[in-house]
């Protein structure tokens, strides 16, 4: 399955947010600038220098916030680059453009302010030294721009003021826009982690449905002139049912009778009456098991004879239950002296992987199993007080 995150992800939404913010707070830089135009050209010693910083500062302004709205996301390392350019050129030109009384406290000397909002529209850069190095380079353009404005005590204090928040304000933006770019990543990863998991547990579902009817309609196509095993027709039936019910969505039909683990087990053996399988249950007459639970172990014993049945070529099939020491649980053992086979994890088919290991094991049921080729299988279902799952909140 693909992990491309779509255009409608959180991490894109995200960017978008950001990329709105940088815009905002660049036409909201040049909505607070516009009133001081006339003042700036009227009272300037050099109004084609004034009129050409003003130019470049509304066009940068103006520009790159119709760049970012339209791409619905922050600009990288090379507008940032020409964006910090412009303003240190900015503030260059204010040394000789803005009279020194205006560098502070005036948007007619606008250089100041268009270095901080430059210094906060620097979050598109990814690398965090980049970003933080050309904040660096602002505060220093900045502190010579405002250095002939002190003449006093008072006067330093509010440029070093100036200079820190540039320092601050532009790299707590950059910190706070890429964790909400982080966040939105984040949530995308679970998302596609929680989609990729209800697929694999659709499919886990889908095995588990239909490898039981699968095996018994092998039976029953290899039935010899259409002679069945006895419960050959029951074990269709059961198993139709539980495909249907996964196809439709609904329930399993409810089956009734004692959840007793005696009688799980006998009634699977019943099924298999063409098998030479010994039942022994005298010790499990006084385990119960809740529904769900017993139609879980149900199917695993149908699997397992049914592999038995398939594969194993046994002459001797033991069937046991029984209820563990001091109560603490129970276990249940089938064992065959048939071929055997590999207990590797990657030889198991569905039906010891999915319909057996992997169904009981949601309900805390432990799987062994013991095989060697040539002498047979013992397969050990064990459930104990500590293998029963925690219940979450």
């Amino acid at each position: 399955m693909s992990r491309t995150v779509a255009r409608s992800s959180t991490r894109a939404a995200a960017l978008r947010l950001v990329a709105f913010f940088v815009a905002g707070m660049r036409l909201a830089t040049l909505a607070q600038m516009a009133p001081s135009l006339v003042p700036a050209l009227t009272d300037a010693d050099r109004p084609a220098l004034t009129a050409a910083t003003w130019v470049l500062a509304v066009t940068s302004l103006v520009g790159l916030a119709a760049i970012v709205l339209a791409r619905r996301r922050p600009t990288g390392t090379s507008y940032a680059v020409a964006d910090v350019s412009i303003a240190v050129a900015l503030l260059v030109a204010g040394m000789w453009s803005v009279p020194v009384p205006e560098r502070l406290g005036s948007w007619v000397g606008f250089q100041a302010a268009y270095a901080l909002c430059v210094a906060c529209s620097l979050v598109g850069v990814r690398s965090r030294a980049r970003a933080f190095a050309l904040v660096a380079v602002l505060a220093t353009a900045e502190a010579v721009y405002l250095a002939p404005t002190v003449d006093r005590w008072a006067d330093l204090l509010q440029l070093v003021s100036n200079i820190l928040t540039v320092l601050v304000i532009g790299p707590l933006a950059w910190v706070c826009t890429q964790m909400l770019i982080r966040i939105g990543a984040d949530a995308d990863e679970a998302h596609q982690l929680a989609a990729d998991l209800a697929t694999a547990e659709e499919e886990r579902r889908a095995r588990t449905a239909i490898h039981n009817g699968t095996a018994v309609m092998r039976l029953l196509m290899e039935s010899a002139d259409g002679a069945q095993a006895p419960g050959l027709r029951q074990q269709a039936e059961i198993e139709l049912n539980r495909m249907r019910a996964y196809l439709t969505g609904d329930p399993l039909p409810a089956t009734g009778g004692s959840t007793s683990l005696a009688a799980v087990v006998t009634a699977a053996r019943a099924e298999f009456d063409d098998l030479p399988v010994t039942l022994v249950t005298d010790l499990a007459t006084g385990v119960e098991l809740d529904r769900a639970l017993a139609d879980d172990l149900a199917a695993a014993l149908r699997s397992l004879l049914l592999n038995v049945r398939l594969h194993a070529r046994a002459d001797q099939v033991v069937l046991h239950a029984e209820e563990r020491d001091d109560r603490d649980g129970w276990e249940i053992s089938v064992h065959d002296n048939g071929v055997g086979f590999a207990t590797d994890e990657a030889s198991y088919g569905v039906g010891i992987r999915d319909v057996v290991v992997g169904q009981l094991a949601r309900s805390g049921v432990r799987t062994d199993i013991d095989s060697v080729p040539g002498l047979g299988t013992t397969v050990t279902l064990t459930l104990t007080t500590a293998d029963l799952p925690t219940a979450t909140t």
